[in-house]
């Protein structure tokens, strides 16, 4: 059985570290415990209500050298801010490194994982190195509400946004689980360099530059995840094989922002996300063969946009409702699927004809978005949308056999959502 030694504030914790046996659970009483410190061999580091690790503003609060260390139950504060050094709340290089039920503010990095194999980090708050009012953005955020609401949390004193490190920050890493954690007010909420086959789950992420920023990491999973009120959901770039599964992108805007980016991601599959009310929900650029399937994009200026140089892409049993622009295309639309394997998409407007009863129209769908060469490089054009002209005009496109590069042709449209999308 592990031995376990309790220790008060004023004791040394890195000296106690030095004289522990591997395996033994150091307990941190109530009260702030001076670092920053160096674990260099396995054990349990756990803190009693009230403890606090402070870094002084030097270095990583806590840095791990050692695999089969766990870290649970500590408030971890006043990491140093250099981002050349990578300082972090907790910065790791051992394999099995377990982070559990943490309170990490005011620390450049929140946790950084570094070429480390296997591990979890999981129920943490991680809230970014911004000056002030700490304990009421805390407060809210385990309330529940968005940050951007509470009176006084956007006080002077913070950290320029690019000054500031990522909530989470794997790199070179695999293999690891990371779930139920919330991030706020980081550069970004989770970042994924050279990180592969982990999983992510259940994180909610909010007022970030990028809630997830991600390249070169391939077959790894994200699902049941919420990225509110960033200025880009995620940033999927450079990678391929990734599950992508009811997550929730909502009020990510700004002129460039996006519900999801895609740059250079193939082979994946994206069901069950919703993307509300954000400025593009998703937008493809040169990614190829991925499966949009069973999606929600509703209330989004544009809400799919499909860059020219994707391919082999296919969209299908999507539902589209409210959004200003429903598709835009650069380049041929023929170069991608605009139906999937059992049916194709919810279009908004007016019910697709379905005598029989079937849940698919009768004829093709044509989805034309005449403004779409024209908006991006002059963004006014937009007040045009909606208007009766361009709505009947482009009413009388979908019901015709008018042939465009730029007309999505979908041959079996849905006439009501699917059963996943049905609580509307």
């Amino acid at each position: 059985m592990a031995s376990e030694r309790i220790l008060a504030p004023g004791e040394s914790l890195q000296e106690a570290i030095a004289s522990a046996s591997p395996g033994t659970e150091l307990v941190l009483a109530a009260g702030v415990h001076q670092g920053p410190i160096v674990i260099d061999k396995p054990l349990v580091l756990r803190g009693l209500p009230g403890a606090i690790i402070d870094g002084g503003r030097e270095g990583s609060v806590v840095s791990v050298r050692a695999d089969g260390v766990g870290i649970k139950n500590l408030t971890i504060r006043h990491s140093g801010l250099r981002l050349g050094r990578d300082d972090a709340g907790i910065h790791s290089t051992g394999a099995f490194t377990v982070v559990e039920d943490k309170h990490i503010e005011s620390c450049l990095h929140g946790i950084y994982f570094r070429e480390v194999r296997g591990g979890r980090i999981a129920g943490n708050t991680v809230l970014g190195a911004t000056g002030r009012n700490l304990e009421q953005v805390f407060d809210a955020l385990t309330e529940g509400a968005p940050v951007a609401n509470q009176p006084g949390l956007c006080a002077v004193g913070q950290l320029n946004e690019n000054r500031r490190g990522n909530g989470i920050h794997l790199w070179s890493s695999g293999e690891i689980k990371i779930e139920g954690n919330r991030v706020a007010r980081t550069r970004d909420g989770i970042y994924f360099s050279f990180a592969d086959r982990c999983e992510v789950l259940r994180n909610e992420v909010r007022e970030t530059r990028y809630g997830l920023h991600y390249m070169y990491s391939d077959e790894n999973q994200f699902h049941h995840n919420r990225f509110l009120e960033n200025s880009a959901g995620a940033a999927l770039m450079y990678s391929k094989d990734l599950q992508v599964a009811e997550n929730h992108f909502a009020s990510n805007r700004g002129r460039r922002a996006y519900g999801m980016l895609l740059q250079s991601v193939d082979d994946s599959t994206f069901t069950g996300n919703e993307m509300l009310e954000n400025t593009i929900g998703i937008y493809a650029e040169n990614s190829q063969n991925n499966r949009f399937i069973d999606n929600r994009l509703g209330g989004n200026y544009v809400a799919f946009r499909m860059g020219g140089s994707s391919a082999g892409n296919t969209l299908g049993q999507t539902h589209f409702v409210g959004n200003w622009h429903s598709v835009e295309v650069d380049g041929d639309a023929a170069r991608n699927r605009w139906h999937g394997p059992e049916a194709g998409n919810r279009w908004q407007g007016p019910p697709e004809p379905d005598l029989d009863g079937d849940g698919l129209g009768d004829f093709a769908h044509r989805e034309w978005d005449p403004l779409g060469p024209l908006r991006q490089d002059f963004p006014l054009v937009g007040l045009l949308s909606g208007s009766a002209g361009l709505e009947a005009l482009r009413f009388a496109t979908s019901r015709s056999g008018a042939a465009s590069s730029r007309v999505i042709v979908d041959p079996r449209p849905m006439t009501r959502a699917s059963k996943a999308l049905r609580d509307d």
